[in-house]
């Protein structure tokens, strides 16, 4: 078995890790320190990619000398084993794959090739056993514990193969970290494209709202003009006609008389020629008066139409516009002009309207409150002759019941039972075997069998018959 001393690990370290022989050595020696301290203190050390180091207790056993034959007791004591990690197991066993695995069967005692193998190692501890806890001594390398070429180079190539797998093991590490960090920078760089999109959707929308409220305000700005100008508009057509107005009917009454002092005229020049018949003329003079009557009163059904459509024109202006100034009232004795007397008009009309308005509602309202009341008694009067209706029919199903009761009262035991025949419940088929008395107890109760024989008018039955289960009530009894 091929072993290391510290001279020659810390040979290697040094060579792998750029350090010196001494330093080596040291990190080497606390290295072992640590894992006593750990031993100690748990019993067990773990150190990754190496293996675990483990303190086990074997109990006293005894064994026979080989030499001797004599029977001896191995005092039991405390073990250090170790247990290698995946990783350096596959690497060590790897030159060793082309071997087959063979299976020991259970029961074979190895202790005395332990015990061989412990006294090999107690022979050659001088020269190979290495002192961890002395730091003060000298590293200097012993020259007893040197190992063949070929072992040699056999435990450099394992050595070789244990760090290129080292090696690719932090490769591969070093790229899983590069790549898992590439992956948080890529999903920051995904969550910051996903925000500014968001602001800039969000930008968008506040941009939208704000250009549909400016649209609204236009709208709604183009519509108070539009209606400013309608009521201007109607406002000076009002004015216009009322001016007409006024020119139509001022010379409409001389006019008339003109017209009728031209017929008279024309009818004493006519009278020494032509005799009209006096019917004629008054009839005449009353169409002429009819005509101008009745341009009068359009006129004046107009002026009042007018009026009342100007108040309203106004009181829409007044709606729309911030309300001016109250005008102080004019003294009462001054005239009112022509419009103020038709604005006062059409401001008389309005309230008349609305008067009436409120009459012909409360006509409609007592109208509606007559109309449920003739309803309420025209249910009641229903009512009460569903209720005579009803105790009509009652009275002549109670007759008809007396009437049919009376007909069964020929057999003895109905007449002077308790109960009388009004009806027939149901009508049954008589089954094999089965007799009326069966029946009428099934259907009645016991000793109710008169009653069916009464209805049926039998007091045989055979199977398949049909019969019919009378219906009964109970005779009140005579005070």
């Amino acid at each position: 078995m091929s072993k290391f001393s510290l001279n020659t690990l810390g040979k290697l370290l040094a060579d792998k890790s750029g350090l010196s022989q001494v330093e080596a050595e040291l990190f080497i020696r606390k290295m072992f320190d640590v894992c006593n301290q750990g031993l100690e203190a748990d019993k067990q050390v773990k150190i990754k990619w190496l293996g675990t180091f483990k303190v086990q207790a074997t109990k006293d056993r005894e064994s026979i000398n080989v030499n001797t034959g004599e029977r001896f007791t191995i005092e039991g004591r405390d073990k250090l084993t170790f247990t290698p990690d995946n990783i350096l197991k596959e690497i060590v066993n790897k030159p060793f794959a082309q071997f087959e695995t063979v299976v020991v069967n259970d029961g074979v005692d190895f202790d005395e090739i332990d015990e061989k193998f412990g006294e090999e190692q107690t022979e050659d501890a001088p020269a190979q056993v290495i002192d961890f806890l002395d730091e003060e001594k000298t590293a200097t390398p012993n020259p007893e514990a040197v190992v063949n070429g070929s072992e040699k180079e056999k435990e450099k190539e394992a050595e070789d193969e244990l760090a290129k797998q080292i090696a690719i093991e932090q490769a591969k590490l070093e790229r899983l970290k590069q790549a898992q960090l590439e992956q948080e920078r890529i999903q920051k760089e995904k969550q910051e494209q996903e925000r500014l999109e968001q602001e800039r959707l969000e930008q968008e929308k506040l941009e939208q709202e704000r250009l549909e409220q400016e649209r609204l305000e236009q709208e709604r700005l183009e519509q108070e003009r539009l209606e400013q100008e309608r009521l201007e508009q109607e406002k000076l057509e009002l004015t216009q006609q009322q001016q007409a107005q006024k020119a139509v009917v001022e010379p409409a009454v001389p006019a008339s008389d003109e017209s009728e002092e031209e017929e008279e005229e024309e009818e004493s020049s006519n009278s020494h020629h032509i005799v009209i018949p006096r019917y004629l003329v008054v009839a005449v003079c009353l169409i002429v008066v009819a005509l101008i009557g009745g341009m009068g009163w359009f006129a004046f059904n107009y002026g009042q139409m007018t009026a009342q459509r100007d108040h309203l024109a106004m009181q829409l202006n007044q709606y729309h516009q911030a309300p001016a100034k109250k005008v102080p009232a004019k003294p009462a004795a001054a005239p009112l002009s022509q419009e103020q007397k038709l604005r006062q008009k059409a401001m008389e009309d309005s309230i008349r309207m609305a008067k009436t308005a409120e009459a012909v509602k409360l006509a409609e309202n007592s109208d509606e409150e007559s109309a449920n009341a003739e309803k309420a008694k025209q249910a009641e009067a229903k009512a009460k002759a569903e209720a005579k209706e009803k105790a009509k029919d009652k009275a002549e199903e109670k007759a008809a019941s007396k009437i049919a009761s009376s007909q069964y009262d020929k057999d003895a035991r109905v007449r002077t039972g308790a109960y009388r025949i009004i009806g027939v419940a149901q009508t049954v088929t008589v089954g094999a075997g089965q007799t009326l008395e069966q029946i009428s107890t099934r259907y009645l109760g016991s000793g109710m069998e008169c009653y069916v024989e009464a209805l049926n008018g039998t007091s045989t039955v055979k199977a398949g018959q049909k019969i019919k289960i009378p219906k009964l009530e109970l005779k009140k009894k005579k005070k």
